[in-house]
């Protein structure tokens, strides 16, 4: 497992090893897997099971949830994805789990309206022009902010007590991929990835810091519209709105 602030994976990163392929007179891979599906835990490891499958070359759909090289399955962050033969007639499933829990994940149908939030989540604690605030029954993140820009939902921000920091900083490196991590003043900003690393394509930021006037650490999640982290300053200027949001309701 890896921590949050004793190392910053890089967002592109990738070694393509080429291996041959096991082929029979057909063009699909020789080989019979025993194995369809793998479950496991960041940083595991295993071997896929089968016969005949040395050689065979192997493709996973999403690099951000495992890897595959020399027939070793590598777990990288939370998710799912198929792995796939060269030849593409043998498939098996991964799923990676999370270890740690502090919160289930926000609402993120980005886009969405206030009256469709509303309608997904319930009538909320407080209502402003731009945003939405719920009051949760989970004592380590009792708070979450949802902020609209033109009636769409941009962005949306979780505050968790400090008594879950050092467990939180676990909980977003298994989901997460850091690009910027502030040792000192507690604070780090990470990308949601999916695809090949050599191509990494984004869907949303997320921005965490400790905010000493609320006496809390704002998890912030972001829109991002496009791919290789072109997020811009989102997460920033939502950590931003956030703060202003929780000073006016404490």
């Amino acid at each position: 497992m890896k921590n949050l602030f004793s190392t910053i994976l890089p967002v592109v990163a990738a070694s393509v090893v080429l291996v041959g392929c096991s082929k029979d007179d057909g063009g699909a891979d020789a080989g019979k897997l025993t194995k369809s599906s793998y479950v496991m835990y960041q940083d595991d490891t295993f071997y896929i099971e089968g016969e005949n499958i040395s050689n065979v070359e192997w493709d996973s759909e999403n690099e951000f949830v495992a890897t595959v090289e020399d027939g070793v399955i590598t777990g990288q962050f939370v998710g799912e994805t198929i792995v796939t033969s060269g030849a593409g007639n043998l498939s098996f499933s991964v799923e990676v789990r999370p270890q740690y829990h502090i919160y289930d994940d926000p609402y993120m149908k980005w886009g969405a309206s206030k009256a469709a939030v509303m309608a997904k989540l319930g009538a909320p604690y407080s209502e402003g022009k731009d945003n939405l605030a719920y009051m949760t029954t989970n004592t380590n993140a009792p708070l979450v902010i949802y902020m609209f820009e033109n009636d769409r939902l941009v962005s949306c921000g979780v505050a968790c007590k400090t008594s879950t920091a050092y467990r939180l900083s676990y909980f977003l490196m298994e989901r997460y991929v850091p690009v910027d991590v502030d040792v000192d003043n507690y604070s780090a900003t990470l990308l949601h990835c999916y695809g090949k690393k050599n191509d990494p394509q984004v869907d949303y930021g997320v921005m965490m810091t400790y905010n000493s006037t609320v006496g809390a650490i704002l998890v912030v999640y972001s829109d991002a519209v496009g791919s290789k982290a072109s997020y811009g300053s989102l997460p920033e200027i939502a950590l931003y709105e956030f703060n202003a949001i929780l000073s006016d309701l404490m």
